[in-house]
């Protein structure tokens, strides 16, 4: 089953405490200009007010999980010259300090690389020193629990039908993600920023069992929702963007799960 609601997502009354097993998102970035527009509207310009809007949703995200549920959140850093200086601004940074602020722990994060149009792509002045920059090719993924472990009763079907194999564990469980490659952008104007399906496909199935919940508190284009459903779980998410929500409950109205596709790769069209 997918949910689908549109608005923000710092007002989740229509999710009870404690139903969420596993959230599985990735926000607008922080002072990439791509998402400035949306911000505005939400009253934040600045670097640390934009972090203040996505520090309202990730203490939302935390009264809805049930304890030892988990949070994932692929969030890149930003390069951007404001007044005159040319800086990183550290979002996976900033929102590892404010989720801990909430009472969550946080766990050791993975790294997707990103695979790059130019892979000598670089910043800076040619071949010679000191300005050059290092070019950013990796995007976090943070972790955090909230509680202590979750307790599962010993050979719980659910949890016996969610195992992965070894070979995907050993993939999975490793901090550096090499071997998914990045979406493609929408047009200007619609851009989602969407991650591939196969992110939030490894995450559901690593820290989730079937039957279980999962929120995307950004769905975005509804890739984690559409992921989550494909893989047995229950899907929830929020969307500000009312033509977007709109088009995300006209799709989960026509999925079911007899038509899923393999791996979550999105609802039939």
């Amino acid at each position: 089953m997918i949910r689908v609601h549109a608005g923000d997502a710092r007002q989740m009354e229509a999710v009870a405490d404690a139903c969420v097993h596993l959230v599985v998102t990735s926000p607008p970035y922080p002072m990439i200009p791509q998402w400035d527009a949306l911000f505005a509207r939400l009253g934040a310009t600045s670097f640390q007010e934009m972090h203040d809007v996505l520090g309202e949703v990730w203490a939302q995200c935390a009264r809805v999980l049930v304890p030892g549920g988990l949070i994932a959140i692929n969030i890149g850093d930003a390069l951007r010259t404001v007044d005159g200086t040319f800086a990183l601004w550290p979002n996976h940074a900033e929102v590892l300090l404010r989720v801990r602020a909430l009472g969550l722990t946080a766990l050791p994060y993975l790294l997707w690389k990103k695979p790059m149009n130019r892979p000598n792509a670089f910043l800076g002045s040619g071949f010679l020193p000191p300005n050059a920059y290092v070019t950013l090719d990796c995007e976090p993924i943070l972790l955090f629990r909230k509680g202590s472990l979750r307790r599962l009763a010993r050979n719980d079907p659910a949890r016996t039908r969610s195992r992965f194999s070894r070979a995907e564990r050993d993939r999975w469980f490793s901090q550096v993600w090499a071997d998914v490659r990045a979406e493609r952008q929408g047009p200007e104007g619609r851009r989602s920023a969407a991650f591939p399906p196969e992110i939030p496909r490894r995450l559901i199935r690593m820290f989730s069992v079937e039957g279980e919940t999962v929120l995307d508190p950004f769905a975005g284009t509804g890739t984690t929702l559409w992921t989550a459903a494909a893989l047995g779980r229950e899907a929830i998410g929020f969307e500000v963007d009312a033509l977007r929500a709109e088009e995300l409950r006209r799709r989960a109205e026509e999925w079911t799960p007899r038509g899923a596709p393999p791996h979550g790769a999105g609802p039939p069209r």
